[in-house]
């Protein structure tokens, strides 16, 4: 029959041999690369002036911190960030092209969401990866519209060259995502700032962005040299086709038809050989020892808590894909469904039941200093009561895992010791929790382990001294004892509970920032203005580069400039509203002021000199004024200006400019000058960065929100947290949890703090993820031993 005939994803429809698809598709990746090449400095200034006009707007604190920092940084970083910007386009259109041809092209590297979802279920995808999704989809929704006319052509004859049987923006490896994610991922490349991350990509938009229009229409332009139409040709379609059965495959048993993958076969545990692409062997295949299905241990807390139930020995009925094209020997093929669990024995939940009940009825116990607190791990006691000894195996495993996750809690660091206490409490009830849904060691969104995590984080901002009736303290107590007197069965308290307590957090955080926020914006003010005395050092020093030997600068000029005019340009440079007319005035009144110094050897010379004097003298009293140096060190310096202005207007050829001073005189202006010039090279050697060792690259990865135990120098020590990070990282502030006590120190001095012991960070990421993962760790010690 003839129909326009769509070919498989690995051929071109009208394109001739495959080769040549690729081919051509990679050349146009090339003039994607080049074009990009060609204006990456005019798409930073775009994205800069952006972003200065998005902080003019006056947003938020947190916002426009974080649009400060992008636009310092690209500025500062312009040259590396393009670099990775080349490279992130190169893997981001040739992964995009393997996506589109997987026959054909193998993909750069794998890509994050692949990893991510490797052996996991829809329910443990990474949050923030798909919350990032959909934020770049939104911008380039704004791209897409933008670029409508153009890039339907191109749409058009990308598709027939893939092969496509209808046409969409999803078969073009050049569509506005992707670029934009390559944008991204070279800022996320040169790790410049984590945290500005989401506002710099909301920023985007393409009427500040690099134009590409002219891209798309050289890319179409290439296309349509290459012979590739925009319609797809009439073929004949072969009388074969892919619905046809495939030979060997296996028949479906019974009413269900089998899966394209395979019919999933379940296996017994107790009996099956774990070998094989998932673990398991094939059919027939002889068994192997059970230690080996644990081997290479998954890099997802669920793959890891899977492996911990295994070595546990629990019973589960798991399902995996046996379909022809399995390869038995590969040994990296993931599970396909969750394991399903036999309920939970009715005589030991009426046991756990009693148990809880006792504990709701006793009042919260005490940590008494050189207390053992294994005393309080209720599970590990109780694992010898005939209760759990004649309990299922799968009970009896879940008691000893949650033990350990236990254990682990009581030994954590950070979390202060009265507080394990009164967390140590839900044992009994999680213990239930986890046995009505198996999913706590599987899943880190089961209602129980979201309360614990956030109940065992929330416990590290706590500190002993605020004593048992702080707001936090009360309200960790009144949680815990709500699940021992509430909790029977029904999970959906967790949540509620979780809703509470977050709603609370929340709240303290808001009085928190509202007492953070007048601090950090001081301090910022204080980094900004350090920031323009840094630039004026620049130029200053740039300039005294720039001077040649034959034309040395008068020394009783180099303090002034150093100092005095070092401000003025500071205070221009800081004057945001005129600072485009300001500044390089101030910078223009300087080379004035150097050149009206220097010796005056023609006649043309000292007209100009005498032409340019009024209004240098006038630019120089307002720059003074703006700083208010007065008194009797500005009447000094400008009589002694004037005084060298006059020799070098009545200097007659031959002469000499320089004002005839005293021995003495002279000494001490050639000393001072000498002293500016070496405090100049001073600050400029304090702000270039040093050798990095691992201290200065742990400080420099710190962010906003965490945790650390610091001494400061009085000696005592405190619990604070990171409540602001400053655009440029010169000012770290941290305060307590309710924003008060705050201290500053720069990104150096937390480095330094680390390299002494006198700061130390408190592990406030999700507990139990983290016990599973101690687990796992000492297991695969175990079996390698």
């Amino acid at each position: 029959m003839i129909t326009a005939h769509s070919h498989s994803s690995g051929q071109s429809a009208t394109h001739g041999h495959p080769n040549q698809t690729v081919g051509l598709a990679r050349t146009l990746i090339a003039q994607t690369l080049a074009y990009f090449g060609k204006n990456d400095a005019r798409l930073l200034d775009m994205v800069r002036a952006h972003l200065m006009e998005l902080i003019d707007a006056k947003p938020g604190l947190g916002v426009g911190q974080n649009l400060r920092s992008a636009h310092a940084l690209l500025g500062r970083y312009g040259t590396r960030f393009n670099s990775a910007l080349q490279k992130s386009l190169a893997n981001e259109m040739a992964d995009e092209l393997s996506t589109i041809l997987p026959q054909l092209v193998r993909p750069v590297s794998p890509s994050v969401a692949d990893e991510a979802l490797r052996g996991l279920s829809l329910s443990l995808i990474d949050v923030g990866e798909v919350e990032r999704v959909l934020l770049l989809d939104r911008i380039a929704q704004r791209f897409g519209a933008r670029y409508e006319a153009v890039l339907e052509p191109l749409n058009q004859r990308l598709s027939v060259l893939f092969g496509r049987e209808s046409c969409s923006i999803h078969d073009n490896p050049f569509q506005p995502v992707v670029l934009l994610r390559a944008f991204v991922s070279a800022w996320e490349l040169c790790e410049l700032d984590a945290q500005a991350t989401q506002d710099l990509v909301e920023s985007l938009d393409p009427a500040s962005w690099l134009d590409l229009e002219p891209l798309y229409a050289e890319l179409n332009a290439t296309l349509v040299k290459a012979g590739v139409p925009a319609e797809r040709a009439l073929r004949i379609k072969p009388s074969t086709s892919s619905h046809m059965p495939l030979s060997g495959a296996p028949q479906a048993s019974g009413s269900q038809a089998p899966s394209t993958a395979s019919q999933p076969a379940a296996l017994d545990a107790g009996s099956a050989a774990p070998s094989g692409r998932s673990g398991f062997a094939p059919m027939g295949e002889a068994a192997r020892s059970a230690w080996s299905a644990l081997a290479p241990v998954g890099r997802t807390v669920a793959a890891q808590a899977r492996q911990f139930l295994q070595r546990l020995g629990l019973s589960t009925d798991r399902r995996v894909s046996l379909g022809a094209d399995a390869d038995a020997d590969s040994g990296d093929s993931e599970i396909h469904t969750r394991p399903v669990f036999e309920a939970a024995s009715p005589a030991l939940m009426g046991y756990l039941g009693n148990l809880q009940a006792g504990a709701s009825a006793q009042a919260s116990p005490q940590w008494v200093e050189g207390q053992d607190l294994g005393e309080h791990n209720v599970l590990r006691q109780m694992r010898e009561r005939d209760e759990i000894r004649h309990a299922p195996e799968l009970d009896r495993g879940t008691v000893d895992a949650l033990a350990e996750v236990f254990d682990f809690v009581f030994a954590d660091q950070a979390i202060p010791m009265q507080m394990k206490v009164i967390i140590g409490r839900l044992q009994i009830p999680v213990l239930k929790a986890a046995m009505i849904d198996r999913d706590f060691f599987l899943s880190d969104q089961h209602p129980a382990r979201r309360l614990v995590d956030t109940l065992a984080g929330a416990s590290v901002a706590w500190a002993p001294e605020k004593g048992e009736n702080d707001p936090l303290y009360q309200r960790i107590e009144h949680t815990v004892q709500r699940v021992l007197t509430e909790f029977e069965d029904d999970l959906s308290l967790f949540v509620n509970l979780l809703r509470e307590f977050t709603e609370f957090l929340f709240e303290t955080e808001q009085q928190a920032q509202s007492r953070v926020e007048p601090v950090a914006q001081e301090e910022h003010k204080g980094e900004t203005w350090e920031h323009a005395l840094s630039l004026a050092d620049e130029l200053i020093h740039e300039r005294m580069e720039a001077l040649s030997q034959e034309q040395p600068l008068a020394a009783f000029l180099l303090p002034f400039l150093t100092d005095q005019w070092r401000e003025v340009l500071a205070r221009a440079w800081m004057d945001e509203a005129h600072r485009a007319e300001s500044h390089p005035q101030a910078v223009t009144t300087m080379e004035r002021l150097i050149w009206s110094v220097q010796p005056k050897t023609t006649s043309e010379e000292r007209r100009e000199l005498v032409a340019i004097l009024p209004d240098m003298v006038r630019q120089l009293n307002v720059g003074l004024d703006s700083i208010d140096w007065n008194g009797r060190p500005r009447a000094l310096f400008t009589r002694r200006l004037i005084s060298t202005h006059t020799m070098a207007i009545r200097l007659t050829q031959g002469g000499s400019q320089s004002v005839p001073l005293d021995t003495g005189s002279a000494a001490l202006e050639e000393r001072d000058g000498k002293v500016a010039l070496q405090q100049l090279d001073e600050r400029r050697a304090a702000r270039q960065f040093s050798a990095i060792d691992t201290f200065d690259a742990q400080a420099q990865a710190f962010e906003r929100g965490m945790w650390f135990e610091a001494t400061l120098e009085v000696g005592a020590q405190v619990r604070c947290r990171l409540s602001w990070v400053s655009p440029m990282r010169t000012r770290l502030l941290f305060t307590n949890r309710d924003g008060f006590d705050a201290f500053v120190r720069s990104e150096r001095e937390v480095a330094a703090m680390l390299r002494l012991g006198r700061m130390r960070v408190l592990d406030s990421d999700a507990i139990v993820g983290r016990a599973l993962d101690k687990i796992m760790v000492d297991n695969d010690l175990q079996l390698t031993a």
